[in-house]
């Protein structure tokens, strides 16, 4: 419902407007009458209204000076003024301060009531767009917090965007946690479509202003960044505090548990990856095998990254090439050869090295299956198994079993995959090309197009020979310097047509890319 008020000093106006509408059929409620603007005002100050009626013609404070003040205390409220036909001059008035429309006295019920639609269908539109608008800076701003806490966002890019992320920058002091959840009775979670309650984790977080939280691609893991002033964050206590606190909630309230792991702390914003780092190789051992729910970096000496499963860079790559061009045998053969590297490590170390292996076989069958398939979508309740399994066969065949089970789907499912690499990238690049002003980044076209974003990177990098960021600089660069030579445009205009919200950065990546100032650029091509 949206909230009006009536200010008129006429009691009849005021009644007969009261009683003249069927308010509700607008989505409406009188919520108070006013005789001046200073009654109204003063109650603006207190309560909120999405509508105002008012005369313009009243003591004490008339609707020009309510109107006014409502901008000058940043009170936002669409305004229908009633005027009789003397009062042109103050019409206009108003009309400049910025109203829905003006109605002369008496009022037409036919004028007001079209009046009132427009003026509803005109505030959902608003809501609507703000809601969208509260979505995308609210990807954005997760998506720099991931790539703030993995290491994957450059100094420059932090400078230019930092209103974007909630933390202080001046006196930070932050570590970094990561969540994992695990069913409680695995046979239960892997027949139901159970997921973890990560969800209302989230909303359970809310109050907390110092915590900020980040999901990965499967929805398994939660990364959360504490920091804040004052101390707050270095304290151990109080994370340990909040981590049990999560965890009691998720035990009670879910068939999960959750196991949480957590990063020395950073004190600054550039050290926030390290912080990432210990708290990400330590998650991978936490499980039913963890002696505590909790495992800390500080605790953790070097040569414990010894007990942990090992796999070349190399190898990685080589799952990613091989699944895309459907060879299982050759993935089988590569996953031999790293449980054979790994054969005499600890149990849990054993369990993440499966888990590891499968979430990556299964992203990348993510990276070409529709969202909301069913058959490839219940893979994830199985993707931490391993955690439940209690010997080295017993796992290595688990994990040669999901690795079968995924390339039977994409047998029997041709038709239903994304178009091929080669096709897609086309797409993407006609898009990137079209859109190459606006905020992205690797992640969120990835995710327009359905596709991983890793996967995403590497084929872009195959075809171009740029990384994602360099693609499309070049973009922008390319079209900064048509402008200036084609334009009379500042280098700050320049910067903003050209996706650039920082005029700063725009002119030191035009340097570094051209050897010349936006300026000596515009100089050298229009010589006097």
């Amino acid at each position: 419902m949206f909230d009006v008020i009536i200010v008129d000093d006429e009691p009849l106006i005021r009644d007969g407007l009261v009683k003249l509408f069927s308010w509700k059929e607008y989505q409406m409620q009188v919520r108070a009458v006013f005789p001046n603007g200073s009654l109204a005002l003063e109650y603006l100050e207190k309560q909120s209204a999405d509508v105002i009626i008012t005369d313009i013609k009243m003591p004490v404070m008339n609707g020009i000076q309510l109107m006014q003040e409502c901008q000058k205390k940043n009170i936002l409220v669409k305004f229908i003024v009633l005027s009789g036909y003397s009062d042109f001059e103050y019409v206009k008035m108003a009309a400049r301060l910025g109203i829905e429309n003006y109605l002369l006295k008496p009022v037409d019920t036919l004028e007001m009531s079209q009046t009132l639609l427009q003026v509803k269908r005109k505030i959902e539109a608003q809501r609507h767009n703000k809601i969208l608008l509260d979505e995308g800076i609210r990807i954005l701003r997760n998506n720099l917090l991931y790539r703030l806490m993995t290491g994957e966002i450059s100094y420059e890019e932090i400078e230019e965007r930092k209103e974007y992320l909630p933390i202080p920058f001046d006196s930070c002091l932050c570590r970094v946690a990561i969540l994992k959840f695990l069913p409680q009775n695995p046979d239960t979670a892997r027949h139901g479509q159970q997921k973890p309650p990560i969800q209302s984790v989230l909303r359970h977080l809310e109050q907390k202003e110092y915590i900020h939280a980040v999901t990965d691609f499967g929805g398994r893991l939660l990364f959360l960044l504490f920091c804040g002033e004052g101390g707050i964050c270095s304290s151990r206590e109080t994370v340990r505090a909040d981590l049990e606190h999560i965890i009691h909630y998720v035990l009670a309230t879910s068939p999960f548990h959750a196991f949480a792991a957590a990063g020395p702390l950073a004190d600054s914003i550039y050290t926030i990856p390290n912080s990432y780092a210990k708290a990400s190789a330590l998650i991978n051992t936490a499980g039913f095998n963890s002696a505590s729910s909790i495992r800390w970096a500080e605790d953790t000496c070097e040569n414990e990254a010894f007990l942990l499963p090992h796999i070349e860079f190399d190898q990685l790559m080589q799952l990613n090439e091989k699944f895309l061009y459907k060879k299982q045998e050759d993935i089988v053969s590569i996953v031999d050869e790293i449980f054979s590297t790994n054969r005499f490590i600890p149990l849990d170390g054993l369990q993440m090295l499966a888990s590891m292996i499968v979430s990556k076989i299964y992203s990348n069958s993510r990276a070409y299956s529709s969202d909301h398939d069913p058959e490839i979508l219940r893979l994830e309740n199985r993707l931490d198994d391993a955690y439940t399994l209690g010997d080295y066969d017993s796992i290595y065949r688990w994990t040669r079993d999901i690795i079968h089970t995924i390339f039977v789907y994409e047998e029997r499912n041709p038709s239903e995959k994304a178009p091929s690499g080669a096709t897609n990238l086309k797409k993407i690049l006609l898009y990137l090309n079209e859109n190459y002003t606006k905020d992205m980044n690797l992640k969120t076209i990835a995710e327009t197009f359905h596709l991983n974003a890793l996967y995403l990177g590497r084929i872009l990098k195959l075809e171009t020979g740029c990384t994602f960021t360099d693609y499309i600089n070049s973009l922008r660069l390319k079209k900064a310097q048509e402008l200036l030579l084609h334009t009379d445009l500042s280098a700050k205009q320049i910067s903003e047509q050209t996706g650039y919200r920082n005029d700063k950065y725009f002119n030191t990546l035009f340097k570094k890319y051209t050897d010349m100032t936006p300026g000596e650029y515009r100089k050298k091509g229009n010589p006097s």
